[in-house]
């Protein structure tokens, strides 16, 4: 992720170097946005890349099962209640690990998780030192055991009896919405339940002799996507999931779809707060007719232009598709 200005860099100045006035052809807008998603995807891709070599860590683990568990630290963490290493008087080396208690749950498979796993704090630490936009990192499994980095305060913000095979963050990547066993986008946003803000998340299940094992995730803020990627064009982009409820966006490009308006230049207060209302940001229900008819032209009947008249002011919104996430970019040429 650290490679990112410079390839930034390089696609600006091949952009700019076709453009002697500000006088832009749409050719050369939508180079300019292409170039946008281009930056996002490479920047997405490396992170599949890392959450594979995790896995494959998983996978060596568990070859070397006996050894593993021979050689385990078994007083690594002191088990208190349904955690252990909770923030705020966390060890920052470790992970906090969630073990809730759920009826026919195995002690000893939770164990023996707890224990083969515990090699994977020093890469956790890694991957969030290495990754700004990663703001945690956490395995789930169906046998009830979490571990998550960088450690927080599970003792209190969760109760002691959350299945957490019932979240998003590991359903979407189960045997049942998964077969195929690839690595999963989750698509739409959602609030992080240990305090994290609204976050996208990347799943990768990880197998063992047929058996699903677990599911590792990484947890993509959403104000990272505005600071390292929005932040760094002049477009007035917006980016939406896949239901047509805005991600982020540039405050102009908001307020001419008829959206609430903003606090500042983005959508940071609004997103990080818990009061926000997805309904609020979702185009499909925008109080405005023609803000309706564009957002179903462009996800319902799959166009790519569109000319919104508001008021007194028409102007011409672009749409671009990014396969990886399955979001929809959308340029608003004010």
């Amino acid at each position: 992720m650290r490679r990112k200005p410079l390839l930034f860099l390089i696609l600006f100045l091949i952009i700019t170097a076709c453009q002697p006035n500000k006088n832009y052809s749409s050719e050369e807008k939508s180079l300019e946005v292409e170039a946008f998603i281009a930056l996002l995807d490479y920047d997405f891709e490396a992170l599949e890349q890392e959450l594979a070599r995790l896995g494959n860590q998983i996978q060596k683990l568990y070859a070397s099962k006996d050894s593993v568990l021979a050689l385990a630290d078994r007083s690594r963490y002191k088990i208190e209640g349904h955690y252990a290493n909770s923030a705020p008087n966390e060890n920052p080396e470790l992970s906090t690990l969630y073990l809730p208690k759920i009826p026919n749950t195995d002690p000893q498979a939770v164990e023996e998780m707890l224990l083969l796993t515990n090699p994977l704090d020093d890469a956790f630490r890694r991957v969030i030192s290495n990754n700004e936009v990663i703001s945690q990192v956490y395995l789930n499994s169906k046998v009830q055991f979490n571990r998550l980095y960088p450690p927080y305060d599970a003792a209190t913000m969760l109760d002691p009896d959350l299945d957490v095979t019932s979240y998003n963050f590991y359903y979407e990547a189960d045997e049942v919405n998964n077969p195929e066993r690839k690595m999963v986008w989750v698509r739409e946003i959602y609030i992080d339940p240990v305090g994290k803000g609204w976050v996208v998340s990347l799943l990768n299940p990880v197998y063992i002799d047929d058996d699903l094992k677990m599911v590792l995730a990484f947890d993509i803020s959403i104000n990272a996507i505005l600071d390292n990627y929005l932040s760094q064009t002049n477009r007035k982009l917006i980016i939406l999931d896949e239901a047509g409820t805005v991600i982020a966006g540039k405050s102009r490009a908001i307020e001419a779809l008829a959206l609430p308006p903003l606090k500042n230049h983005t959508y940071i207060q609004t997103i990080s707060s818990d009061s926000f209302r997805p309904e609020e940001y979702n185009l499909f229900k925008s109080k405005n007719k023609t803000v309706r008819s564009m957002i179903s032209h462009f996800l319902l009947s799959g166009g790519d232009r569109y000319l919104l008249n508001e008021g007194l002011d028409n102007f011409e919104v672009g749409a671009y598709k990014m396969k990886r996430t399955g979001w929809l970019i959308l340029d608003v040429e004010i």
